[in-house]
Formats: structure tokens, C-alpha cells, sequence
């Protein structure tokens, strides 16, 4: 597996994933970072597998704001190698990700990677609380 800078180019490519339709509200954010040292692209075998965007604009601080996994490759390391890489690029500094109430896949994965949970938000989607999660340094 290879991780590095999604670039723009891969646009097409990570709108063509099978559960890109559920990232609707978060494609601009997509685009606007593809390109920068903020956004990773995982490649295996040559076909675009997996993706993060993440910054330090969250009160300062590294947050992975968007993580997503072609369906065939789940729970085969590609989001681990992403967050690892992220982990790397932010070595010594708190990191912060979120997701619903209702992704356990997504929960397992943080709580697998040390992190733990800060807290919650409701009515960013109704009825789905977003729970935070923390990594220290």
C-alpha cells in the first residue's frame, strides 16, 4: 500500500468510490484540500483504495475531518495506514477525529488506535450523535 498527497487528478477517482454518494456534504471540503499536504490518498495495486483530509484548524489543533475507505478494502489496514500517517505528520501533537454514534467500525478503529472518547455533539445529524475522540501525543 502506498500513501501520499492526494492531488487533484485524483478528484474523479475518489468521487467514483461506491459510498462517495454519502460524502455529499463533504466534497467541497474535498476539493479545496486535494492537493495539499492535508489530504492523503492510499493506493494499492494502482486504484485509489482510501483517503483523509485533516488540518489544525480545529481550536488549533490536528482533526481528521474526513476518512473514507473503498467498501472491498475494509478492515484490511488502509484506514489504520492513513490515520498512522497522519499520526506521523502531527508527532507530538494532540489529535482529534469524529464520527456518529451509529459507525462502530469507525469507533473500534479510533479506540484500536489509542484513541479515546472527549465527548459528544448533538443535532449535527438528528437522531446520530457525532462522539469526539482524542489521541494524546
Amino acid at each position: 500500500m502506498h500513501i501520499r498527497k492526494g492531488s487533484k487528478a485524483d478528484l474523479a477517482r475518489l468521487e467514483a468510490l461506491p459510498h462517495a454518494e454519502h460524502w455529499d456534504h463533504h466534497m467541497a471540503l474535498m476539493r479545496n484540500r486535494l492537493g495539499s499536504r492535508e489530504s492523503l490518498v492510499a493506493e494499492l495495486d494502482g486504484q485509489v483504495v482510501g483517503m483523509a483530509i485533516w488540518d489544525r484548524e480545529f481550536f488549533g489543533r490536528a482533526f481528521i475531518w474526513m476518512l473514507g475507505v473503498h467498501p472491498n478494502y475494509h478492515r484490511h489496514g488502509v484506514a489504520s495506514a492513513l490515520i498512522g500517517k497522519i499520526m506521523a505528520q502531527c508527532a507530538g501533537e494532540h489529535l482529534y477525529t469524529s464520527t456518529n454514534k451509529s459507525n462502530d467500525a469507525m469507533q473500534a478503529l479510533c479506540k484500536g488506535l489509542g484513541f479515546v472518547e472527549s465527548g459528544y455533539l448533538e443535532n449535527l445529524d438528528p437522531g446520530d450523535p457525532e462522539i469526539f475522540f482524542y489521541k494524546a501525543p
